[in-house]
Order: structure tokens, then C-alpha cells, then sequence
């Protein structure tokens, strides 16, 4: 552990240096392999390309014995990056080189990405305090468990995640994990669960957000046939406006932790530029690569399926608009279909797990009942906040909404095509629909894939936005400063030239946006990430819980068990210590009744001797309480063990334990959490 600021300032750098190179390295090697000439083309693949290697990985290695560790990773790794080295050396083939002359308009679009980059970077460190915070938010304990089992298991495949009991692996609950793959050999490298986890947080909210969001600008300028110079001024707009947006990525950590389902939205964009960018390029290893791209973002959270999929289809018939749009699109088909199959074989283990839990997951209730007309209209549309942080709706970004619905129309008159138009109409239409009836409108079973969760659906709005509004910028730009060039006849000194001109404007508009909206959203999204890491509106883990982490630590035989709730800082004795918990979810499951039946009913232990069963059968030698444990909402609740209506808090069987109940003894308290050792021979001595 650090010892002051600078020294953690100092291994936080380093810690995401690793994340960077855990969750991107796998992905480059591929690349490589696979000879991807295009450059453009290799960034968009490589974060989803590296979540499939690693999938790919843990799940052909689970059968032969090997553990999932960063030595097997680092040898498929090594393998790659031979394999695409010899490759290269004997085609005598050059990557791809852009044929574009002026210089000005690339040395800006890479300044945006920069400037995007190190602004979200910020953002996020400042709103965790510093990778060793715990995350507060309640989902965030799963992740937590799933990456800190990963690693001391060293199994990861599809059909060994999620276990509901970390001492067996055994039942398993299907859960995608192909996010926690890279925070899990990052902390075996020793950063530890959580540094490791919200470095790679970092990594695939904040830079590849901004990347991704960046090459799907490119992507959207070429298919308009505005120019590559164009094209490089608008990535980089885009890219400094991407870290003011609130969803994907800070809401849904916000509002609930939502990690999976935040990374397969944040790389979205990048896989859907991938997607558009193959068909200028039809060769097995473009296709070989966009499928396991998809694979990634499959196995990364499988409803990304759906956002990628009706993206693209959308984004074709847009293409149909320009012209030469039909050819292009027919072009599109074969390379797609065949991305499709190199994707299904790739995702193969973890579709046929996971096909089990699409009804479940489309069962979710929406948790409210509809909005007015205009009110959906409005909030879909415009760039307000809501969920936890704004509940009525009232707020949100004026400025930015204006500039991307000014986009919206310059891109609908360029006559290049209405591809990201009716790709974010697409999605917007969804999102209306979904506010005005719930779970229940015509788009129920896209809404389903997704939980029926409004923040998860209304995020797809945000992944256009950027595109849109920094075309709107530019290609207005680029029209008036060629316009003016057209009005002077005489010759002019280099840096009056359009590009140079454009490029300097382009550079105004990039300071404007950073130093006035951007700033301003970026304020308020470090202070909403700061109130589940750095200044948590809530404490669910706090230095009483690891206070009672480091007393059970060396004290929990082997075998045993700690009885606790999953709602509370329990679940850092595993992830801290590796000492197995009867909950690793909040409200049990259903796969195991015992844990949400001993969370019910506990405390009746001395009358019921079905429950001492289950504590023998468990060898449950410790209880873990907090009797101020933050309140969650209840609802899919196994057999609606507790009321959805009323906000779950402490387990009512872990409540009111200092009763003198027969063989229970408090060993340790500290603050509201108390630590009790049960021994149930003074009720039923051994025979």
C-alpha cells in the first residue's frame, strides 16, 4: 500500500498502464495476425478483438486443466504477435498509409483525441479518489466477486461463472464476464480486485469511449464522402465532446453499478465503425477480425447483439439515400454474414449458457408506467440527465443538445447518405416508444434485451451524439471556408489555405466546447461518479467492514463458511482474503434457496432444525452483520422473498442477533458491523 499521495498517484499510473495493456494488448496481437491493413479499421477492432481473445482463451484452456493466468494469456499473446510478424515480413505488404497531404487537419483530430483522452481520464480518477476506492453501488459486488474469483480460480469459461458458492464454483448462475477477464489478470499482477477493476473501468469508459466515438466519426465523414481531412477534424471534435455526456457510461455506474452492460455500450461505436469499415476491405482476415470483435462485445454483455446489429441495419438503409448506395450496401451483405458466423462460432459456449436466462432477463419490470407524449419526446431527445441524479428530468445539456440536433439536419442536407442519421433515429424511435408504454410497446422485445431498464435503452441515444454534433460543426465549417476561398481570386500564403483555415477553426470550436459545455458536464460527472466512489452519498463498504475482514482473516478454518448478506461490505472477505461467503449476491438466488432462506429466516435456528441442517450441511462457523446496511430495491427477489415495494436493508434473519440466541457469540464489532461465532453444538451436540 502507498504510504502518501505521490506514492499513489504513482502506482495508480502505473496500475492503468497495465489496464491498458491487459485490456488492448490481446486485442493488437490479433490484429496483427490477422494482417489488418487499415489502420483506422485495426483501432475500431482492437478493445472487443481483446476481450474475445481472452474469452477465447479461458474458455479453450478450462477443458485442458491450465488456469486462466496472465502466463497463459502472455503465451497466446506472444503467439499472435509471431504469428502477424512473420505474416507481414513474408506478404512484403505496408500497412495502409492515408492519402491525404495537408498535415493541419490530422495534427488537430489527434490533439481532440488527446484532449478527449486526458479530460476522461481526469474525470474518472478524480471521481474514485484513487484506484483503491471501493465502489459503493450495490451491482458492483458481483463484479467485485467475479473478478476476485476469476483470479483465485483461475477459471473463467462461460459455463464456470458466476458460482453461488465460491468455495465449490458450484451452482453456477450464467453471467457475461468477458469485462472482468482483464481486471482479473491485472490483479493477479498484483494491483488487487479493485484497483484492478476500476482501472480497467478507466480503460473501456473513458479511453475507449472516447476512441471509439472518435473512429465512428471518421467512419460517418468517409461514408459522406466529405474527405479524409474532414473526417480527421470531426474525430476530434467528437472525441473532446465525448466525455461530457452522462450515459452510457457515468449513469449506468451510478445508477447502479451497471459495469457489463456500461463497456458493451462504451465500445459499441468502435465495433459498428469496424462493421462499416469491412466492407472496404473484404478479405478472410477482415472478416476473421470483425467476428471476433463481435464476439467480444457478445461476451462482454450479449445484449450489445441488438445494439450492434440494428445499428448497422439501420445505418444500410440510411446508406441507401446516396448515391451508389444500393451497390454499397449489397457489397456490405457478404462481408457482414460472414462476421456474423466467425461471431456465432467464437460466442458458441457462451450463448448456449447463457440462452437459458433471455426470458429472465426480459421479464424485468420497467419500474414505472410511462411518460407523457411530450415529456418522451423531450427527455429522449434532449441531453437531460434523469435517473437517481434528476428524477423529474429537469436538467441536463442544453448546449450540446442544440449542436447535435443542428447536426442532425446539416448531415440530412449533405446528400452523402442518412446512415447515422436514421442509425440515432433508430434508437431514439426505441427510446420514445419505450417512455411513452413501458415494456410493453411495439418494441418490447428489443426493450426486453435490455432489462426493460430506461437507462440502459435511453443510453443508445448518447452513442450517436458526439458524431453528430461534430459533424455539424465541421461540415459547416469546411462549407463556409470554402465558400470564402471561392470569393477570393488571387493566391493566398499557406496558412490562409481552406485546410490550414478550417483546421484553426476547427481548433476554436474544439477550445469553445472543452472550456464551456464539456467543462461544465464534466464537473457534474465527477461529482455523480464521486457519490459511489470518492464521496459516497452511502457507505456500503467502509473501515468497519474491512476492520471485520482483517479479523476473520487467518480465523475462518478451511471449509468453513461466514453466513452473510451480500448487501453490505461482506463480500471484501473474498475479494480481500479469499474467505468464502454463503451470499454473493444481494438477495440470494434461485439456483441455491439456502441463501435467500437463511437471509429470511436465520435467526430461527434454535426452533428449526431444517435451518441447523443447512448451517452443518454449509459449515457455517461465522455471521457477518451490518445493521445499517444502504437500502436497494427488492424487486426479482427469488419467490419474492421480500417485499419489492419496500427498500431491502439488513437480512430480517441477520436482525436483532444480540438477543442471546444459543450459541451465537459476538467476537468482534466495530461501528454497525458486528462479527458472530456460531456454534451449533450447544443446541445439538455431536452424536
Amino acid at each position: 500500500m502507498p504510504t502518501n499521495a505521490g506514492e499513489g498517484l504513482e502506482l495508480d499510473r502505473l496500475i492503468l498502464v497495465g489496464a491498458l495493456a491487459t485490456a488492448l494488448l490481446p486485442g493488437a496481437a490479433l490484429v496483427l495476425a490477422l494482417r489488418i491493413r487499415s489502420p483506422l479499421l485495426a483501432v475500431s477492432l482492437v478493445p472487443t478483438a481483446s476481450i474475445a481473445v481472452l474469452s477465447a482463451t479461458a474458455t479453450a484452456v478450462a477443458p485442458l486443466g491450465p488456469a486462466f493466468t496472465p502466463a497463459v494469456v502472455g503465451v497466446v499473446v506472444a503467439l499472435l504477435l509471431v504469428i502477424g510478424g512473420v505474416r507481414w515480413a513474408r506478404s512484403g505488404i505496408r500497412p495502409a498509409r492515408p492519402r491525404f497531404r495537408p498535415v493541419a487537419p490530422v495534427l488537430v483530430g489527434i490533439s481532440g483525441v488527446l484532449v478527449g483522452t486526458f479530460v476522461v481520464i481526469r474525470m474518472w480518477l478524480r471521481g474514485f479518489g484513487g484506484l483503491e476506492r471501493v465502489p459503493q453501488e450495490h451491482d458492483m459486488v458481483t463484479h467485485l466477486l467475479v473478478v476476485s474469483y476469476i483470479e483465485r480460480s483461475g477459471q473463467a469459461a462461460p459455463w464456470s461463472i458466476r458460482p453461488t458458492d465460491l468455495l465449490t464454483g458450484e451452482p453456477v448462475t450464467f453471467y457475461p464476464a468477458g469485462a472482468h477477464l482483464a481486471p482479473a489478470l491485472l490483479s493477479r499482477l498484483g494491483a488487487g480486485p479493485v484497483a484492478a477493476l476500476n482501472a480497467t473501468t478507466v480503460v473501456y469508459l473513458g479511453i475507449c469511449w472516447v476512441l471509439s466515438v472518435a473512429v465512428l466519426t471518421a467512419v460517418a465523414a468517409r461514408r459522406l464522402s466529405a474527405g479524409t481531412g474532414t473526417a480527421w477534424l470531426a474525430s476530434g471534435v467528437a472525441a473532446v465532446i465525448a466525455p461530457a455526456l452522462y450515459r452510457p457510461g457515468v449513469q449506468l455506474m451510478h445508477d447502479g453499478g451497471i459495469y457489463s452492460g456500461a463497456v458493451a455500450l462504451a465500445l459499441a461505436p468502435g465495433l459498428l465503425a469496424a462493421m462499416l469499415l469491412a466492407t472496404g476491405e473484404p478479405r478472410l482476415g477482415t472478416v476473421l477480425g470483425t467476428g471476433a470483435g463481435a464476439a467480444g462485445i457478445l461476451a462482454a454483455h450479449p445484449s450489445a447483439a441488438a445494439t450492434v446489429a440494428l445499428s448497422v441495419v439501420a445505418w444500410l438503409v440510411g446508406d441507401l439515400f446516396a448515391r451508389g448506395g444500393g451497390r454499397r450496401t449489397a457489397r456490405s451483405v457478404p462481408v457482414l454474414l460472414g462476421s456474423g458466423v466467425v461471431a456465432a462460432v467464437l460466442a458458441l459456449p457462451l450463448l448456449l449458457r447463457g440462452s437459458g436466462s433471455a426470458g429472465a432477463t426480459s421479464s424485468f419490470g420497467s419500474g414505472f408506467v410511462g411518460y407523457p407524449l411530450g415529456d418522451a419526446l423531450g427527455s429522449s431527445l434532449g441531453l437531460v440527465y434523469g435517473g437517481y441524479l434528476d428524477p423529474p428530468r429537469a436538467i441536463g445539456l442544453a448546449g450540446l443538445t442544440a449542436l447535435y440536433l443542428y447536426g442532425v439536419v446539416v448531415v440530412a442536407r449533405a446528400g452523402g447518405g442518412l446512415g447515422v442519421v436514421l442509425a440515432w433515429a433508430t434508437w431514439t424511435t426505441i427510446t420514445v416508444s419505450y417512455m411513452l408504454t413501458a415494456a410493453t410497446g411495439p418494441f418490447a422485445l428489443v426493450t426486453g434485451l435490455f432489462y426493460n431498464s430506461q437507462a440502459r435503452i435511453w443510453s443508445h441515444v448518447s452513442l450517436f451524439v458526439p458524431t453528430l454534433a461534430a459533424l455539424g460543426v465541421i461540415l459547416t465549417t469546411t462549407a463556409v471556408v470554402r465558400r470564402l476561398r471561392h470569393r477570393i481570386h488571387r493566391p493566398l500564403p499557406v496558412f490562409a489555405r481552406s485546410w490550414p483555415v478550417a483546421s484553426a477553426l476547427a481548433l476554436v470550436a474544439m477550445a469553445v466546447l472543452v472550456l464551456v459545455p464539456v467543462h461544465r458536464a464534466i464537473t457534474t460527472n465527477t461529482a455523480v461518479v464521486g457519490a459511489r466512489y470518492a464521496t459516497p452519498d452511502f457507505v456500503r463498504v467502509g473501515p468497519d467492514d474491512l476492520a471485520a475482514a482483517e479479523f476473520l482473516n487467518g480465523r475462518v478454518a478451511p471449509g468453513e463458511r461466514v453466513l452473510n448478506s451480500a448487501n453490505d461490505g461482506s463480500a471484501m472477505l473474498y475479494v480481500e482474503y479469499g474467505i468464502p461467503i454463503v451470499n454473493a449476491t444481494t438477495l440470494g438466488t434461485g439456483s441455491a434457496p439456502y441463501t435467500y432462506r437463511l437471509l429470511r429466516s436465520f435467526d430461527r435456528y434454535p426452533d428449526d432444525p431444517t435451518i441447523r441442517q443447512t448451517l452443518r450441511a454449509l459449515d457455517v462457523g461465522w455471521v457477518y452483520v451490518d445493521s445499517e446496511a444502504p437500502g436497494i430495491g427488492a424487486t426479482g427477489a427469488p419467490e419474492g422473498w421480500v417485499p419489492p415495494s419496500v427498500p431491502f436493508t439488513t437480512a430480517p434473519g441477520l436482525s436483532d442477533l444480540d438477543r442471546g440466541l444459543p450459541g451465537l457469540t459476538p467476537v468482534f464489532r466495530s461501528g454497525t458491523v458486528t462479527v458472530y461465532r456460531l456454534d451449533l453444538t450447544s443446541i445439538d451436540p455431536p452424536a
